[in-house]
């Protein structure tokens, strides 16, 4: 024997199997420990949660993706003029200069030069030839960082969310009731934040590979700092050089403390001399007060000796 369901209760099914749905969809598809693939039995996509990158995940027939930075120290004639020789040769090898820093000479002091390039990285070893024409390479520091697990784990994530995306847009257009439209849209607007988040960062890892970042120090000539000495005389230099510096570190010290100590103790002394006057003055103007003397009596002598009447 078949019942009907009340109206109510008719109403309240689909709102329940869009919540399960939701919470189905969307498992997995966390801000930052899982992640989604496609390839579901329904066509749309298969959830799993992984913390990075998949350990069965082939990583030698993808291009390498590696982040270039440095330092690099030119000792020149003019560091000014270097420095637009310099940022002419990075734009023309199709970079740009992200920050650019130049102090003249003066009381002695020598003029530098400070540059910021960004060049793409396969231009990388020929502007650094080239910037042989400008001077003498005092040295070059450049460190290359392998991120092809973290762009590979970015993918993943980014392609996780665009599915879970796909998915509550699909949800939402089927949602029957205003509650459930409410939820629906709640977790898109938090899935497309995550989305965007992660995009932002793909991007931002995207530019560094493509583009290699290091630091253009240039100075004059003497001024520039000799490479670093290595092995046992190199260690012997570095220790007399911290040796000096501690010293002269010391010295200007005690250089800077002396005008203050000579400034204090005339202090101490001009306080000691008025104190000492204030106290002189204090016993000159109050003597020592004497005993009054005895009175002499009109009948004769007085005391237990005197004769009685």
């Amino acid at each position: 024997m078949t019942s009907r369901l009340p109206r109510r209760a008719a109403l309240a099914l689909p709102s329940a199997a869009l919540v399960v749905a939701l919470l189905a969809g969307c498992v997995g598809a966390g801000s930052d420990t899982a992640a989604e693939a496609p390839g579901a039995a329904d066509g749309g996509g298969a959830v799993e949660d992984s913390g990075g990158v998949a350990d069965d995940v082939d990583l030698g027939g993808q291009d390498r993706q590696v982040v270039t930075e440095g330092t690099v120290v030119l000792a020149v004639d003019d560091p000014r003029t270097a420095a637009n020789d310099a940022a002419l040769l990075v734009e023309h090898a199709g970079g740009r200069v992200a920050e650019r820093v130049e102090q003249a000479g003066y009381a002695g002091s020598d003029a530098t030069a400070s540059l910021v390039v960004r060049v793409p990285a396969t231009e990388v070893s020929r502007v650094l030839e080239q910037l042989r024409q400008f001077g003498e390479v005092r040295s070059v520091q450049l460190t290359s960082t392998d991120v092809t697990g973290q762009v590979t784990d970015l993918d993943a994530r980014v392609r996780a969310l665009q599915t879970s995306v796909g998915r509550l847009e699909a949800l939402l257009e089927q949602a029957t009731t205003t509650q459930a439209v409410i939820e629906a849209e709640q977790t898109l607007t938090e899935r497309q934040e995550q989305l965007e988040q992660l995009l932002s960062q793909r991007a931002l890892l995207a530019d560094r590979v493509e583009m290699a970042t290091f630091r253009l120090e240039l100075w004059t000539v003497d001024a520039a700092p000799a490479p670093a000495a290595t092995g046992f005389w190199g260690g012997l230099s570095t220790g007399w050089a911290s040796l000096v510096t501690a010293v002269g570190t010391v010295l200007l010290v005690v250089g800077v403390l002396v005008p203050w100590v000579v400034a204090l103790g005339v202090v101490a002394l001009l306080v000691i001399a008025l104190r000492s006057r204030m106290r002189r003055q204090v016993t000159t103007a109050s003597p020592v007060a004497t005993p009054p003397a005895e009175p002499v009596g009109v009948g004769g002598p007085t005391g237990p000796d005197a004769p009685r009447d």
